[in-house]
């Protein structure tokens, strides 16, 4: 199991086409792989992460100053992946006894071309930082 402590910024998707990103802290601690939502999430549509937590008012709740926790796994419990349509820029988290395949990017997913590929090359140097903090 993989030692040491990561925590930044990072954005959780809906999906590969259609991300409607949602701005989070991913952390690695204490051998457990973090998601939470903070008051930045609460300018996000929340709709598809309502669905998937099972939980409404979410926007009212995080702009109140709560946090709200998307996913907590050890190692053991999950499949972490960086996919190579993304060159290592974006992560997924499966769980093992199923479930949501969480996918997150380390930069904010933008459209345009010039800051897409600045995001893939800052993402990527952060996706290498990951990959050596989950032993991967």
């Amino acid at each position: 199991m993989a030692d040491g402590e990561l925590v930044e910024q990072a954005w959780m998707l809906q999906s590969k086409v259609n991300p409607f990103p949602v701005a989070g802290e991913l952390a690695w601690r204490d051998g457990r792989l973090t998601f939470t939502l903070g008051a930045l999430a609460g300018e996000a549509a929340l709709g598809w992460v309502e669905k998937e937590l099972g939980q409404e008012n979410l926007q009212e709740r995080l702009r109140g100053g709560e946090t709200v926790r998307v996913f907590d796994f050890s190692l053991d419990e999950c499949k972490v992946s960086w996919p190579k349509l993304y060159n290592g820029s974006w992560m997924q988290v499966e769980p093992l006894g199923g479930g949501r395949t969480w996918l997150v990017a380390y930069d904010y997913p933008s459209g345009g071309s010039i800051t897409q590929t600045m995001s893939l090359f800052s993402g990527r140097k952060k996706g290498k930082a990951w990959k050596a903090a989950l032993g991967a």
